[in-house]
Order: structure tokens, then sequence, then C-alpha cells
């Protein structure tokens, strides 16, 4: 949650307990006095602590020469990009780095490259949107595998990325380090499992994931519902250059069409010019 609505619950909490100390003061009650300031006492405390871990996150991670070498050589979107914006990579990535814990499960301690392809993921989902706002987002698991629904790797196990939504679990991505790595070697395919669980993470920004992110207008809106009617039933003809994947549902679409859009562009814009045009405006919007 950002600091704002931290700073607008306090308000309205202070003012409700104001109302409650001036009518247990009026009515000279002790014993609900006691506990109106043991309230307060909790009150604060909670909203110190959130505060705390909501705001002032881990420092930026700096990156250094061989740093900066390995992103040349292995993010296609890293390299493709102009000296300035290289710079606002660096940063947002460092930034990442240090608000987001990444476990690589089996490793005491993470390697670097396995953080600079999560990092890296997140980056370019978000590329052109408010960075910061990965939501609520505290901890990226990363599997030396694929992975069954249960979340347990296992021989059968399909699943290469997961967002939860809700839970215990509600502020944890889990991706497979195989799959993760093979959406970087090729970078114009459309598949690229950590810009597909950021995507997620995009849509889910209105709390909920259901292939509409907060930031459309209505406008925005009546023509993606529009445009997505029409492409599902293109993917159920099989007369779409999108991945069938989409057909899943329509937070699996959007997800899907942000690795186009992210990969290949010029691509997304010659087969689907109109599904192009929704997320270029919105992003536009949102910068």
């Amino acid at each position: 949650m950002n600091s704002k609505y931290y700073k607008f619950i306090a308000v309205i909490c202070c003012s409700i307990f104001a109302i409650i100390f001036s009518i247990a003061y009026s009515l000279n009650d002790t014993t609900f006095l006691i506990a109106f300031f043991f309230l307060m006492y909790l009150f604060y405390n909670l909203y110190k602590f959130s505060f705390k871990n909501t705001v002032h996150k881990s420092k930026r991670v700096h990156l250094n020469i061989n740093d900066r070498h390995w992103l040349n050589e292995h993010i296609d979107f890293y390299r493709k990009l102009t000296k300035e914006d290289k710079t606002l990579f660096e940063h947002r990535l460092g930034l990442f780095l240090g608000d987001v814990v990444i476990t690589e499960v089996g490793k005491e301690v993470p390697e670097k490259e396995v953080c600079f392809y999560v990092a890296s993921s997140a980056i370019i989902t978000f590329w052109g949107l408010p960075y910061w706002n990965y939501g609520e987002l505290s901890e990226v698991l990363v599997y030396p595998d694929n992975f069954d629904l249960e979340n347990k790797i296992s021989n059968t196990g399909r699943v290469q990325g997961k967002v939860h939504d809700g839970g215990l679990m509600d502020s944890t991505m889990i991706l497979s380090l195989p799959a993760l790595v093979s959406g970087f070697k090729n970078f114009k395919d459309g598949q690229n499992v950590g810009i597909h669980e950021f995507s997620h993470l995009i849509d889910k920004s209105n709390g909920v994931i259901d292939g509409l992110p907060d930031g459309f207008n209505s406008e925005m809106t009546k023509k993606w519902n529009r445009y997505v009617d029409i492409e599902f039933e293109k993917i159920e003809k099989g007369k779409s250059k999108l991945n069938s994947y989409a057909l899943t549902n329509k937070g699996e679409f959007f997800a899907v069409l942000m690795e186009e859009f992210r990969e290949n562009p010029v691509r997304l814009k010659k087969n689907n010019a109109d599904l192009y045009e929704v997320i270029n405006r919105w992003i536009d919007l949102n910068r």
C-alpha cells in the first residue's frame, strides 16, 4: 500500500480517537480513558511498522561495470536502449533489487544473474509505467524447475510461473528458473514467463486479476473488451497469431499480449493493430 493511504488512514483514525477521547473525558470514565490510550499506543506502533515497511525499504543496489556488461550481453531490451534509458533501466533495476527479496530455492544466496533476470523482467514489463508500483510484492521465489499447482517441484509439473491472488502467499511470485532464462534467449518469440507474471502484477493493481488493469478509461475499456472478444474467436478458430494460452481467460490473455507487446511490438502492431493501439495508449496515459 502506498504511504499516502497510510497517512489518510492515520488522519481518519486520529479523528475518531479524538471524538472518543472527548466523550470519555466528558463522562469522566477512567476505564474508558485507559482503554483509549492503550488503543492509541497499539495504533501508533502498527502505523510505524506499516510505514517503515512500505516506504523506507532497502537501499538501492548499485551496479558496477561488470553488471552493465552482463546486462548488455544477456538482456536484449537493455542492449537496444539509448545511453540515457540504460541509466534509467539500471536505476530502476537497483531499486527493485533493494525492495524485493529474491530467493533461489536450494541456495543460501541467489546467483546475481538470477536476480538480474528477475529484476529485468519487472523493469521491462513496467517500462513506461510508474516503475515503483509493484503492489504488495515482497518476494520472488525462483524454483530450479517447473512445479505443479500445489507449488511443488515434480516430474509432472508444468507450471512455469505464478502470481498469487489472495491467501498467505499474496505478496509472493514464483518463477521456474529454466523458463525464466529461456525467455531471454529468444527475445522475439513473444514468450517470456518473467514478463508474463509481472503483467499479472500490473493487472492485479486494481485488486483483481481480470485482464483489465487499472488506468483504462471508459472509452478504452469498451474498445478493449470488444477487441478481446474478437481475438478470442480468432484463437478458437486457429486464425490468431497470439499464443493459444491466451484463450485460458482474460487475465491470461492480457499477460500473453504483454509478452508480445514487450518482445515484438512491431509484429503485434502488424497482426493485432487494434489491441496494440489500446495498450500503447494506456501506457502513454499512465507515464
